[in-house]
């Protein structure tokens, strides 16, 4: 949240522990393949990892409240959209990425 710029959207799926996926993109609008991407990894790096689709969340990281007393990473959100979310292609992404370093 310390990096984080108006414009960014954070992404994590719905009621599941996981990574959060911040899209950086204060620079300008987002594509569909983008905001779709995000939502895929942070689905892939869920627990829900199993499921062929994952409920994930998605909000401007302006909408993001620190819960005081509350475990790291924990967060109050506002104003969030859902987006459904294959952690397949989150996984087939970061292994075209790797094979292709």
């Amino acid at each position: 949240m310390r990096l984080s710029k108006p414009g960014d959207l954070w992404f994590h799926a719905q009621e599941c522990p996981g990574s959060h996926v911040v899209l950086k993109s204060s620079a300008g609008t987002p594509n569909e393949d983008d905001l779709q991407l995000a939502a895929d990894l942070a689905a892939h790096f869920s627990r829900a990892r199993g499921n062929n689709q994952v409920a994930v969340i998605m909000v401007s990281t302006e909408r993001l409240k620190r819960i005081p007393g509350a475990s790291p990473g924990t967060v109050r959100h506002s104003g969030s959209s859902v987006c459904w979310a294959d952690p397949a292609r989150g996984k087939a992404h970061i292994s075209n990425k790797e094979a292709l370093a």
